[in-house]
């Protein structure tokens, strides 16, 4: 198991502010993760591609590294296992790469990390009962492939909270492949509301692009922003 994993997001948003800008945030959230639309001038677009464009505008050298050329994208996987007669089921995360793929991000997609049983969803689990860091590395596999093994891997998702699905999703890969640089990026990062500047998991504004770290500890995992 990892002790510690290399993530970047570009997007924040706060699961309990009332501020105007928490607010739209959290709309734009709900929509990523039902793969849904944003209102534009000239009427609504797919969300993900648009917030994906957004990226690309506002690139940071953190984030490019983490999705540049010679880079594999591998979609975390949903929380139960992907059912051969459900083959469009929703899978945000591969939305996600297939929107890097479209703008130039990354070398390629490739479903390497399966989830072999169901977890709770953490969305919806009591406080205190979302799946940690060994459930999460327990429940996933990584799919056998042919052909050279990838040199630098990029885990993607939609949110991370803690960063225990991308923790334990990041080690298995880098156990199947010892001699991989594994890393992830989530679209989306939870922040919260508050006035402490020493709180560096505070809201600031929907746009917030960082390169932080998932640390894991007897506690489970931790993110450590900036």
């Amino acid at each position: 198991m990892l002790s510690s994993l290399q993530f970047g997001s570009f997007l924040a948003y706060s699961p309990h502010g009332k501020s105007a800008a928490e607010l739209a945030a959290r709309t734009i959230c709900r929509e990523i993760k039902r793969d849904g639309y944003v209102r534009r001038e000239l009427g609504e677009e797919r969300i993900i591609p648009y917030a994906v464009r957004r990226l690309r505008e506002c690139l940071t050298p953190g984030l490019a590294d983490l999705l540049a050329a010679d880079v594999v994208l591998v979609p975390a996987p949903r929380s139960a296992p992907q059912l051969p007669r459900q083959p469009n089921a929703l899978w945000v995360s591969r939305s996600i790469c297939e929107a890097l793929r479209a703008a130039g991000f990354g070398q390629r997609l490739e479903p390497l990390l399966l989830r072999r049983r169901a977890v709770a969803k953490s969305a919806f689990a009591r406080r205190g009962a979302r799946p940690g860091v060994q459930e999460h590395y327990d429940s996933f596999a990584v799919a056998p492939r042919l052909g050279e093994p990838p040199a630098r891997i990029t885990l993607i998702d939609d949110v991370i909270t803690r960063g225990a699905t991308l923790l334990a999703g990041a080690s298995r890969l880098a156990e199947a492949f010892p001699e991989a640089t594994v890393r992830a990026f989530a679209l989306v990062r939870t922040q919260y509301p508050g006035d402490r500047e020493r709180d560096r998991q505070r809201f600031h504004c929907v746009v917030d692009p960082v390169t932080a770290r998932v640390t894991r500890s007897r506690y489970g995992a931790w993110r450590r922003d900036p």
